[in-house]
């Protein structure tokens, strides 16, 4: 009788822990819909800039990399291993941009009063496994964070790890090709692993420049607009 009942509050306990979960989760989508409604149109173009320049450098890498592996599949070894170079010297380029830009969000969301939930990276969506164990410690710390401007800020730093650990993969993958790597086929997997986590790392980084101008505007920060636009 005793153990039935304390088996009862214990049940209790964990159906309202996770109805308090499943409420928050729904508490902070309707938040983020109500933060993105205050976008401005200053905030919109700087966004575009942005974005438009940042899709563009990696766009080309990408490209590179894919017909590396046309080459690749047609046999054309050393063709296909000079275009992941050229692949990697945008890429050079561009994690460095990157790693600028998220210093600078960083920087200018301690700036503003307030700043939208963002969620954890997850690691699900990440195909390299050192770049899945970052997000994995990203929702690890972020339950430990009380503020969402901490959340923001610790998710930006894993990002840019990720970007600067993909990097040295990448680098390492393309190395061991160009020296004859008995294991080609798996530096070359390694490679469509990385190009998938650069978009998916990508994605996140813009999304978290969306949340830091959403938060200018509520505060009609144009000085910070003018700012981030110019990084």
């Amino acid at each position: 009788m005793n153990a039935t009942f304390w088996f009862t509050i214990a049940g209790a306990v964990v159906s309202l822990l996770v109805v308090l979960f499943l409420v928050a989760r729904r508490n902070e989508r309707l938040v983020r819909r109500d933060w993105e409604m205050l976008l401005t149109p200053r905030g919109e173009k700087v966004y575009g800039a942005i974005e438009s320049k940042m899709r563009t450098e990696y766009g080309m890498a990408d490209l590179s990399f894919e017909h590396a592996l046309v080459y690749r599949e047609l046999g054309t070894t050393e063709e296909a291993i000079r275009l992941l170079d050229v692949g990697y010297r945008v890429i050079e380029k561009f994690a460095p941009d990157m790693l600028r830009l998220l210093g600078a969000m960083a920087t200018f969301s301690r700036m503003v009063s307030a700043i939208a939930p963002v969620k954890p990276l997850r690691p699900k969506d990440f195909r390299l496994v050192q770049v899945a164990s970052l997000a994995y410690l990203n929702g690890m710390l972020h339950q430990f964070l009380v503020s969402a401007s901490e959340r923001y800020r610790l998710k930006l730093y894993i990002l840019g790890r990720s970007f600067g650990l993909a990097s040295r993969f990448l680098l390492r993958s393309i190395q061991n090709l160009g020296s004859g790597a008995p294991e080609a086929a798996r530096e070359w997997d390694q490679i469509e692993a990385i190009r998938a986590d650069f978009q998916t790392l990508t994605d996140e980084s813009l999304d978290s420049l969306r949340v830091l101008l959403t938060a200018m505007a509520r505060d009609d920060r144009q000085d910070l607009l003018r700012d981030i636009s110019s990084r």
